[in-house]
């Protein structure tokens, strides 16, 4: 019951203000506290992902389910948030990127590439456009950024590399979009599978025992350091967390050759769209 009214109540916020002087985080936090099962955010995903790839076509025409998970988010106050445990909050950052990024794509739908986007046209990472700094006081923005949660949050404060596997920058290379949200309770079976499936998915990681050669994901090159402080080396983190008939090999295995595949930033919309 307490998801449903959730929804029913973040979706009056996310309507347009009536006249009033009071806060809509200041009406949330007397009469709920946050749903960490992120049900709104659920059904937001619910029947538009299929492998990876987001229906935003219908999403276009009507945002209300996305804002009303927003407003769900914004409707947060700091001291509340510092109270949750570790997991929680994590769980919290992940929704939150990938919601934010596609509240982002929403606003330029349609186009062809993720990081052409933005006046620079360089990507929207640096666009200082969530309404969530007050969680992260030490940051000293009212606003932060996709990289801010990510580079600034999400990696240093965690120091869980598979959230590379978890958040989802809406390119065709990117980690598929997790059809589900990702929840405090069961965060580490839900990262581990993640990661399971991204590594056993050659369109993203490719693994030749034979010829004692792995194609990896890009992601493994740039944030190389988050593995290697995990594990030793990035090698070594795949074979912990790989599915070990893919992967299992790798384990102790020497003069490994490792390429990258090239990164493809077309967005990830369903092809029929």
């Amino acid at each position: 019951m307490l998801p449903a009214l959730y929804a029913c109540y973040a979706l009056l916020l996310a309507a347009p203000a009536a006249a009033s002087t009071v806060e809509p985080a200041a009406l949330v936090a007397p009469l709920f506290e946050f749903d960490h099962t992120h049900a709104a955010w659920k059904a937001v995903l619910d029947g538009r992902v299929t492998a990876g790839r987001f229906e935003y076509v219908a999403l276009v025409k009507d945002r209300s389910q996305l804002d009303a998970y927003l407003a769900l988010l914004t409707g947060v106050d700091q001291p509340e948030f510092a109270k949750w445990k570790k997991q929680e909050q994590l769980a919290f950052w992940i929704n939150a990127y990938n919601a934010y990024t596609l509240r982002r794509v929403l606003e330029s739908y349609p186009f062809e590439k993720v990081n052409e986007l933005g006046a620079e046209k360089k990507g929207p990472w640096d666009e200082r456009f969530i309404p969530l700094g007050k969680l992260a006081p030490e940051l000293k923005q009212d606003k932060l950024t996709l990289n801010d949660i990510e580079n600034k949050i999400l990696r240093p404060k965690f120091k869980d590399a598979r959230v590379h596997a978890a958040v989802n920058c809406a390119a065709e290379s990117c980690p598929p979009l997790r059809p589900l949200p990702f929840t405090a309770e069961k965060l580490d079976e839900e990262l581990d599978t993640q990661v399971t499936k991204w590594l056993q998915n050659s369109a993203f990681n490719r693994f030749d025992a034979d010829k004692k050669e792995m194609q990896l994901s890009k992601l493994f090159e740039w944030y190389a350091k988050d593995f290697v402080d995990e594990a030793g080396s990035v090698q070594a983190w795949i074979a912990k967390h790989g599915p070990k008939h893919v992967v299992g090999w790798l384990d102790g295995a020497k003069d490994v050759k490792t390429s990258y595949f090239e990164y493809s930033w077309t967005l990830n919309a369903k092809k029929n769209e």
